[in-house]
C-alpha cells in the first residue's frame, strides 16, 4: 500500500499544473499517410507563450503551421512525471495535453514519449521519479502500468489520444535506476527491464482496447548494429510485444552512414517490426562536437544552414532505402533563443535563434 499512496501522490501533482530483405523504395513513391515525417514539438508552446515568433521568408505564422506546409505530419511529446517546470524540463501532463491540442488543431498525429523520469531520461541517466524512489520493484512495476494508464486516459478525455506511443526514451542501457538498469555488478538482467517494459505495454493495450495504436521501443544505437541486436534480441525473447522499433542517429555519437545502413539492414532482415529513425538533428551554427570519448570523429557536412539541409537529404535518402523504414522524426526542430527562458538553442534547430526558418525545413520534401 505504501508504493500505491507514493503513486497517488506523485500523480496528484503531476495533474496539477518473420524476417524481411531489404527492399529499395523511392521516396516519391511512399505516400505522405505511409510515411511519418516527424518533430519533437515539445518545446514550441513555451516557446510562444514566451512570445517566440516563428518566420518563413520573412512571414510571422505559427510553429505548427510552418511544420506542416514544410511535410511534416506527426508531432512528437515527451512527458515527464513531475518535472520542476525550469527550462525545457516543463512537460507535465496538463502542459502536453495543452501542446497535443494545438498539435491535432493543425492536423498532426501524434507519439507520447514516456521518460519514466522528472527528468531527461537517456543513455547517460534513467532516473526514477521522486514519486517512486522508495518503491519495491513489484510496486515500480504497478507503479509504469498505472501512471501509463492515467496519463492516457487523461488525453483520451481531452480527445487527444495519441496514434503511438513510446514507453522510455532512449532505454539501451535500461530505465529506472538501479532496478530496472540492464548492466548491473552481478551480470546483465534482462528480465527487470522486459518486465517493466511488459507493464507499460499492458497499459497501453487497456486504455485503447480495440482501437489502433503503435507501441514504440526506442534506443539509441541508430549506428550500433551489435548493441541493437543484443537489446532487441533479448527483449523480444523475454515476451516483450511491440511494434515499432525506434532508433537515434546523431553522427557525431553514433558514427557514419555507413553504421546506420548496417543497422537499418540487420533490423530489416531479422526483426518483424517496422522501424522508426525518432530522433536526429544537425549543427548550422558553425559548431561541431569536438572528437572525444564520447565523441566520434565523423563530420558528413559542415555545420552550416546548407549543410545542415545536405546532411538531411542525404539522410531522407538513406532511410528511403529500406523498406522497413515507415518514418523519420527531427529533434528539437524547434528551438529558439529567448532571454531568460532558460532553455539552451543548442544549434541543431531548423530555426535561426531569432526565429527564421532554415532550408533545412524542407529537406524532407525536397524543396
Amino acid at each position: 500500500m505504501k508504493h500505491i499512496a507514493l503513486i497517488l501522490f506523485g500523480l496528484a501533482i503531476l495533474l496539477s499544473c518473420a524476417p524481411q530483405k531489404e527492399e529499395t523504395t523511392p521516396a516519391e513513391e511512399v505516400q505522405p499517410d505511409e510515411y511519418y515525417i516527424g518533430g519533437d514539438f515539445s518545446i514550441m508552446k513555451k516557446m510562444e507563450d514566451l512570445g517566440g515568433e516563428y518566420k518563413i521568408d520573412g512571414v510571422i505564422k505559427p510553429g505548427y503551421e510552418i511544420f506542416r506546409d514544410n511535410g511534416y505530419n506527426y508531432a512528437r511529446l515527451r512527458i515527464f512525471h513531475t518535472p520542476n517546470m525550469e527550462g525545457p524540463v516543463c512537460q507535465d501532463l496538463a502542459y502536453t495535453i495543452a501542446t497535443a491540442k494545438k498539435a491535432k488543431d493543425y492536423g498532426f498525429k501524434l507519439l507520447l514519449n514516456f521518460h519514466y523520469s522528472d527528468t531527461w531520461a537517456d543513455p547517460g541517466k534513467q532516473f526514477k521519479p521522486a514519486a517512486w524512489e522508495s518503491a519495491s520493484f513489484e510496486g515500480l512495476v504497478d507503479s509504469v502500468n498505472q501512471y501509463t494508464r492515467l496519463v492516457l486516459n487523461e488525453m483520451d478525455k481531452a480527445g487527444v489520444l495519441p496514434e503511438m506511443v513510446q514507453i522510455g526514451n532512449e532505454i539501451t542501457p535500461g530505465m529506472l535506476w538501479p532496478e530496472g538498469k540492464i548492466w548491473k555488478p552481478e551480470g546483465p538482467d534482462w528480465e527487470s527491464i522486459s518486465t517493466l517494459l511488459k507493464s507499460g505495454i499492458q497499459a497501453v493495450h487497456e486504455v485503447y482496447g480495440d482501437r489502433e495504436v503503435q507501441v514504440m521501443i526506442h534506443t539509441d544505437s541508430g549506428g550500433d548494429k551489435e548493441k541493437t541486436e543484443t537489446f532487441f534480441n533479448n527483449i523480444s525473447s523475454r515476451g516483450v510485444a511491440f511494434d515499432l522499433i525506434g532508433l537515434s542517429y546523431y553522427p557525431w555519437w553514433h558514427g557514419t552512414f555507413e553504421d546506420l545502413k548496417g543497422t537499418l539492414r540487420f533490423v530489416s532482415e531479422n526483426f518483424a517490426q517496422d522501424i522508426v529513425l525518432v530522433e536526429t538533428a544537425y549543427y548550422s551554427n558553425g559548431y561541431y562536437p569536438e572528437p572525444g570519448e564520447w565523441v566520434i570523429d565523423y563530420q558528413p557536412y559542415p555545420p552550416t544552414e546548407q549543410g545542415q539541409y545536405d546532411y538531411l537529404v542525404a539522410l531522407n535518402k538513406t532511410l528511403h532505402a529500406f523498406a522497413k523504414v515507415k518514418g523519420v522524426f527531427y529533434w528539437k526542430p524547434d528551438g529558439l533563443e529567448i532571454p531568460g527562458s532558460g532553455v539552451n538553442y543548442l544549434g541543431r534547430s531548423l530555426f535561426s535563434p531569432t526565429g527564421d526558418a532554415y532550408k533545412g525545413i524542407g529537406a524532407w520534401k525536397g524543396d
